[in-house]
């Protein structure tokens, strides 16, 4: 017999505002909303949202893998959904995408720099990933300056590669590693050949990003 009742967020990882849950097949509906908002279509560069059909089939097929995680963010007090993160990851190079999407009616309030902190923290601490990326489409400047602030660094440009609102625009390559971030500095650096051992960071991820939505989340491949 099927249980009914709706199950609650799995708190993993916690920070000042917001914590890292495990996605839940009965919010697939809101994760959908989220990232067929006209705005965040937009923030993808695409021509229209992927259907609910096919974004059903491919949430139950793939949100959790060796290869891909995707993530439900909510209030660290409440545990309200506000988003979704997630890492999809290449094992031959042990790199991983990362996206974020904040629900619609959440953004505005910086949940998006902490989401990303969040899991940047746990791609490097606990997946023990060696490198996180992205692209982001050069117009949408706040998430560019967020990602900045975040740790991530510029790491190439590709060339009339985009869409934004009708025009051809350049995507910017950008990437972080665990020495970006000054909580994992210590550790990555102790971590070189000849290096002595150091002491890890301890402080809390910085509150400072937001993020472009998903460009291949397997819920939106075309």
């Amino acid at each position: 017999m099927t249980d009914p009742r709706p199950t609650a967020p799995l708190p993993l990882r916690a920070g000042e505002r917001l914590a890292l849950a495990l996605a839940r097949e009965e919010m697939m509906q809101d994760y959908h909303r989220w990232e067929t908002d006209p705005a965040t279509v937009v923030g993808f560069g695409a021509r229209w949202p992927v259907s609910w059909d096919v974004f059903r089939a491919r949430f139950r097929s793939s949100h959790t893998s060796a290869h891909y995680q995707l993530f439900e963010v909510v209030t660290a007090d409440g545990a309200v959904p506000v988003g979704t993160t997630s890492l999809s990851v290449d094992q031959a190079v042990n790199s991983a995408e990362f996206t974020v999407v904040i629900a619609p009616e959440q953004r505005g309030r910086g949940y998006a720099t902490e989401a990303t902190a969040l899991t940047l923290d746990w791609a490097f601490t606990i997946a023990s990933l060696n490198s996180v990326w992205l692209e982001v489409l050069a117009p949408h400047t706040a998430a560019v300056t967020a990602y900045l602030k975040a740790g991530f660094r510029t790491a190439g440009r590709l060339r009339s590669a985009g869409l934004w609102q009708g025009r051809r625009v350049d995507k910017l390559l950008m990437d972080c590693v665990p020495a970006d971030l000054p909580h994992l500095r210590d550790t990555a650096e102790s971590a070189r050949p000849g290096r002595p051992t150091g002491s890890t960071g301890s402080a809390r991820p910085d509150d400072s990003v937001t993020a472009r939505p998903p460009e291949r989340h397997p819920a939106q491949k075309r």
